[in-house]
């Protein structure tokens, strides 16, 4: 099984997280645009990381436990 952290937030604090403890592991990076998402991916996949997007609304119970 791979280890998979989820990250929420495509910005630069949600980006360093994700450098900081992902190492090895799958990133599921979700924000409330997908293009913020996609956009950040691609600098985490350049960097090397295995990263997947998805759209989440933290406002939002629906929103976050279809994310889950």
């Amino acid at each position: 099984m791979t280890n998979v952290i989820v990250v929420i937030g495509a910005g630069a604090i949600g980006q360093a997280i994700a450098r900081r403890v992902s190492a090895g592991k799958n990133i599921l990076l979700a924000d409330l645009r997908q293009q913020n998402a996609n956009a950040a991916a691609e600098v985490l996949k350049d960097a090397g990381f295995e990263v997947n997007t998805a759209t989440v609304d933290v406002s939002s119970r629906e929103s976050v436990h279809a994310l889950v």
